[in-house]
């Protein structure tokens, strides 16, 4: 994971180069479709899946695939889309830090030509949105836990941690409907530790501060991989092997690190897939190409929907095997 990250840093510092430059060579052939993916944040490890393979997906259909990362920065993200409006792009998929700050470089983008799409964000200037349902997410998540949670402890009284997403709006839908539906499943637990997490290290660091702070917490939900890979890791520093069975952290993403961590028989017991990186990289790809060739998304059918799916034991290698194997 920290080679892939890596990599993928020092892409974002070659990409950041050529669209600074906005040269002729950076306008490409004309036969070329070039896509640009402008970024929210590429430390969070299904995002940096998404545009990964969103490049090995479009070099295999002939495409030329860049991205940039906006580093939490929006008014950065806003110059970087500029950017790639000056350099001609055929598309460019957006995974935005603000809403509201972005819409009117969308609008521009929309204005010359170019195919704008939108990665979980539900923008309004946009020609397709491909984006998960929070809600129901949030309801999926704690079905996925309820058999462990009700397993371990029968009389539903336990503590335990939320590593949410309060930055961003889908974030905090999300996050609202899980910690309800946890109050109506389990009344009588009691949610101890609440810390933002879209990182790894942010779910390493929060994590470590939960169990610091409440030595009874066995439970933790993430709506990350962040939270995921990082809580997994942080359990595992603060305990010993023979004491992973008795830790339940549960997430929202089922990346590949996440997945090897639930077969390894890791702190971690489940996690949610809504298609994983891979999947998503490619549909972005496939959803531009649509537009390019000249289809449209109207009303209900502009939000295309990521499908849900819990990764368990039962079928966590099974899973691995077709999404990394």
């Amino acid at each position: 994971m920290r080679k892939r990250i890596l990599a993928i840093a020092f892409a974002c510092i070659m990409v950041l180069t050529i669209a600074a430059c906005a040269s002729d060579d950076a306008q490409g052939g004309d036969d070329v479709v070039r896509i640009g993916f402008a970024f929210y944040n590429l430390q969070n490890p299904i995002w940096a899946a998404v545009v990964e393979n969103a490049v090995s997906y479009g070099a295999e259909r002939g495409l030329e695939v860049t991205f940039v990362d906006a580093g939490d920065n929006s008014a950065q993200q806003i110059s970087q889309i500029e950017n790639f409006i000056q350099a001609g792009m055929d598309a460019i998929v957006v995974l935005a830090v603000d809403n509201e700050s972005v819409e009117a470089i969308c609008a521009e983008a929309m204005e010359a030509g170019i195919m704008v799409l939108d990665y979980s964000r539900e923008l309004r200037n946009v020609h397709v949105t491909l984006n998960l349902d929070p809600h129901q997410n949030a309801l999926d998540i704690v079905a996925m836990a309820e058999p462990f949670l009700n397993t371990r402890y029968p009389d539903g009284v336990f503590e335990w941690a939320h590593l949410d997403i309060p930055t961003v709006e889908v974030g905090v839908i999300q996050g609202n409907a899980i910690e309800a539906e946890m109050a109506r499943v389990f009344p009588n637990a009691t949610l101890v530790f609440n810390g933002a997490t879209l990182t790894t290290e942010e779910g390493m660091n929060n994590t470590e501060a939960a169990i610091q702070a409440n030595p009874n917490l066995r439970v933790i939900l993430s709506q990350s991989a962040g939270g995921g890979v990082g809580g997994n890791e942080a359990i595992k520093s603060a305990v010993s092997p023979d004491e992973f069975d008795e830790w339940y952290l549960f997430s929202i993403d089922a990346t590949e690190q996440e997945v090897l961590n639930i077969i390894n028989g890791d702190p971690q017991k489940a996690s949610l897939s809504l298609g994983g990186g891979a999947e998503h990289g490619r549909t972005l790809i496939d959803l531009a190409l649509r537009l390019l060739d000249g289809e449209r998304f109207e009303g209900a059918a502009k939000i295309v929907g990521l499908p849900a799916t819990p990764v368990t034991p039962d079928n966590a290698q099974a899973f691995f095997d077709s999404m990394f194997g």
